[in-house]
C-alpha cells in the first residue's frame, strides 16, 4: 500500500475529495469507533502542522473528530433512513457483542498512505480487536443487518486517518520526501476503555455527529494467587 501510494504522491497523482471543502456532508451511516487520549491526539496533531506546513490546502482531522473506526455497522449513504429506523436493533447487536471484551490497547508507530490519505498505523496488543470485529458482524448476520456491511472494504487494520488530500500538491516530491521522514515516527498508545456508537457523516466530523451510544470496557482482571 505504501510503495504505491507513496509514488503516486510523489508524481502529483493523488485521489483528491473535493467534497470535503465543499461545507456540511448530508451523507450518514452508523459506526462504532474509539478515540485517542489526549496525549496521542496532541501528537497526532503536531504531525498535522508538519503536513500543513509543507502543503496548506489538505483537509486535516479537527483533534475533535480524530477516531479510529471498530467496524462501520453501514456505510455512509446519502439515504440512510431505512438503515437508522432500525438503530436499536443495530445498539442491540453492539451491545451483545461487547459484552465480555475488556479494555485493550492498540500502540501508533508510523504512518502509511493511500493516494487520498495520509494515516497513522495502529497495532493492537493482543486479538481484543479482532475478536470484536468478528462478534459484531456475527450479530448483524444474525439479525439481518448485515446488507451493507464492509461495503468499502473489510476492514483488518487499526488505523487513524489524519489528512486528506482536496487540492493540488505544491511540491509533490518534497512532500513526498518528508512522508518517507515520517513513515516510522513514533506517537505512542491508546487504551481503548470506552466504544462510542455514532450516526456520522464520511468524516466523523463532530459539528453533525449524532451520539447513539458510549460502551464502557471492564479493567482486565488481575488473577489473585492463592
Amino acid at each position: 500500500m505504501w510503495t504505491r501510494a507513496h509514488g503516486a504522491i510523489a508524481a502529483g497523482d493523488i485521489d483528491r475529495d473535493e467534497r470535503v471543502l465543499a461545507g456540511p456532508d448530508p451523507r450518514r451511516g452508523l459506526t462504532l469507533i474509539a478515540r485517542p487520549g489526549p496525549a496521542l491526539a496532541a501528537r497526532f496533531d503536531a504531525l498535522l502542522d508538519r503536513l500543513a506546513a509543507a502543503e496548506p490546502g489538505q483537509y486535516r482531522h479537527p483533534a475533535a473528530d480524530m477516531h479510529l473506526t471498530v467496524l462501520s455497522l453501514f456505510t455512509v449513504t446519502e439515504n440512510p433512513a431505512a438503515q437508522l429506523a432500525q438503530r436499536d436493533a443495530y445498539r442491540a447487536a453492539v451491545h451483545a457483542a461487547v459484552g465480555g471484551i475488556e479494555a485493550f490497547e492498540i500502540g501508533f508507530e508510523g504512518i502509511t498512505l493511500s493516494r487520498g490519505a495520509v494515516m497513522a498505523c495502529g497495532y493492537p496488543q493482543g486479538g481484543a480487536l479482532e475478536t470484536l470485529r468478528g462478534r459484531l458482524r456475527d450479530q448483524l448476520r444474525a439479525r439481518g443487518l448485515d446488507a451493507s456491511l464492509d461495503q468499502r472494504y473489510r476492514l483488518v487494520t487499526a488505523h487513524s486517518t489524519l489528512l486528506r488530500f482536496a487540492t493540488a500538491l505544491r511540491h509533490p516530491a518534497r512532500f513526498a520526501a518528508m512522508l518517507e521522514e515520517l513513515r516510522n515516527a513514533p506517537f505512542g498508545s491508546m487504551r481503548v476503555d470506552a466504544l462510542e456508537l455514532a450516526i456520522n457523516d464520511w468524516y466523523m466530523s463532530s459539528a453533525s455527529l449524532q451520539r447513539v451510544d458510549v460502551l464502557r470496557l471492564p479493567a482486565r482482571a488481575i488473577s489473585q494467587r492463592s
